[in-house]
């Protein structure tokens, strides 16, 4: 049997339908190289390791007795892998055409890029913001989910001028891979090299930022990270996340503390003060008006 060169990696949580579409695409137009796929389940409790095992036999699946969190989760999934590229790519993502073999030639003929980050569209064609700026003081004002950021994206450029190109760096008039500070979890395509320089995620992120973090530390390790505009893979969020987002609200502030701790002020300060208090405030705020748009859909439905 030949060995594996590509190892896809999805974490799966309460997802199995999900996962069976992707891997069920992954099928349909496969990579033009060996490859494995290796789902790992956080501990799902449901009928995911009866469904994806019996749909999918030749994909390996690891069944954790605990939800660990995401970053944690990939970890364990590339403990076992073969291949020299890791793909990790999440379970409500799907492919309608072959996306990764151009994508692995230029990492290939570029030793010293260690991760790349492919086009994320939704299914309508929607161009996702999947490659971005390093987190600073300014992310907390036009991060892509605040209120100036939104305006930023709405009415500013999106590439490497104006307000929001600082922190959102897919440029859609582009069409040649360019270097970008890091890239979105939702679709990583990491040379092993470079995951084992690095120590793969920091299981401190337990879920959100993980991969901004495993980014910065990339670089600091002298990888370069890329965005490749000419592959794309398709996202249609349907996560346990989002079905229930309380959790995923405190875990994203968390994270972004985290963050910030770790790169952007790592001793006592003003601004980690702040950040703390800011963040744990529009945290309440999100749960309590994701509580109540949840008790208005009970009482509605």
């Amino acid at each position: 049997m030949t060995e594996p060169e590509l190892t896809f990696i999805t974490v799966n949580y309460k997802t199995p339908e999900l996962v069976d579409r992707l891997i069920a695409s992954i099928g349909r137009f496969p990579p033009p190289l060996p490859h494995e796929i290796v789902v790992v389940d956080n501990a799902s409790g449901d009928n995911s390791s009866e469904l994806i095992p019996s749909r999918h036999p030749h994909a390996r699946f690891i069944q954790l007795e605990r939800n660990i969190g995401f970053g944690a989760g990939n970890n364990r999934g590339a403990e076992p892998a073969s291949g020299r590229v890791l793909v990790l790519i999440n379970s409500d993502c799907e492919i309608d055409r072959e996306s990764f073999g151009e994508a692995i030639a230029y990492l290939d003929g570029n030793p010293d890029v260690g991760i790349v980050g492919l086009k994320v569209v939704t299914p309508e064609g929607k161009l996702e913001q999947s490659a971005r700026g390093f987190p600073s003081a300014s992310t907390g004002l036009f991060g892509r989910s605040t209120f100036l950021g939104k305006l930023a994206q709405r009415f500013g450029r999106t590439g490497t001028k104006g307000v929001a190109g600082r922190n959102l760096m897919v440029d859609p008039e582009k069409t040649e891979p360019y270097d970008v500070d890091w890239v979105s979890g939702t679709i990583m395509l990491i040379r092993r090299e470079c995951w084992d320089a690095v120590g793969g995620f920091d299981e401190g992120f337990f879920m959100y930022w993980e991969d901004a973090d495993l980014c910065y530390r990339a670089k600091q390790a002298g990888w370069r990270t890329v965005y490749f505009p000419g592959s794309c893979v398709i996202h249609r969020p349907g996560s346990s996340a989002s079905r229930d987002p309380a959790p995923a609200i405190r875990w994203f502030h968390q994270s972004a503390y985290r963050y910030l701790t770790k790169h952007v002020s790592p001793g006592p300060s003003f601004m980690r003060a702040f950040a703390w208090c800011a963040l744990n405030l529009r945290s309440a705020i999100l749960v309590a008006r994701a509580r109540g748009k949840k008790t208005d859909e009970k009482a509605g439905g």
